[in-house]
């Protein structure tokens, strides 16, 4: 009885484990697919089609650009009056330091802007390289279980922040498995919740707030 039993559980974890390294498997294969597909267009207009792209691929489901993150967004706040001091300290003219520092903090933001991308096999955050973009955040649609406006279901993991906050826009919140299975959320801020929501979920989210 216990042989036949421990049997049974030594069944269980080997199915267990082949699930999970069959998920990971296709986890990887959809990254691919997603990259591909994702870099077949240009990052600033995600509607025109590269030159360099070989084939026609499918059009993306939803791309919206982000602002960089808080952290990003602190770092910002602290270097530029450090540029500033810095080069008053080197005799620069008040009006020129603080131009500079200006500068020099938008085109840092400017640089760390995210695109959120959902295609036909997953979503990412996207940031713009010189030859195509570096995704980041990925998760594959067969993934995501649901996606809700305003605030976090209660009985949801901690959803953490991915990109940054504009004005106009409305916080969704996406609940996903990871590689593992095990359960994850995390929101963003969007200006087409709707659009967002069907396109990660192919019908529309339910419970608008």
């Amino acid at each position: 009885m216990n042989q036949h039993m421990a049997q049974r559980r030594a069944d269980r974890r080997g199915s267990a484990a082949a699930r999970r390294s069959g998920d990971q498997n296709r986890w990887a294969s959809e990254r691919d697919a997603h990259l591909r597909q994702i870099n077949a267009f240009s990052f600033l207009i995600p509607g025109r089609l590269k030159r360099s792209a070989t084939k026609m691929p499918a059009a993306l489901r939803y791309a919206e650009h982000l602002p960089a993150g808080r952290t990003v967004r602190v770092m910002l706040g602290l270097a530029a009056p450090g540029y500033a001091a810095l080069e008053l300290t080197q005799g620069v003219a008040t009006g020129r330091a603080i131009g500079l520092a200006v500068l020099l903090a938008a085109v840092l933001f400017a640089v760390s802007t995210y695109r959120l991308t959902v295609g036909n096999h997953g979503m990412s955050l996207d940031i713009a390289g010189l030859r195509q973009v570096s995704s980041f955040g990925f998760v594959p649609l067969f993934a995501v279980r649901e996606a809700r406006f305003g605030r976090r279901p209660e009985d949801w993991p901690k959803a953490r922040l991915k990109g940054g906050w504009w004005p106009r826009r409305r916080r969704v919140n996406i609940l996903h498995t990871d590689e593992t299975g095990a359960p994850k959320a995390f929101h963003v801020w969007v200006s087409d919740p709707t659009a967002f929501g069907t396109a990660l979920l192919g019908r529309p989210m339910s419970d608008p707030d």
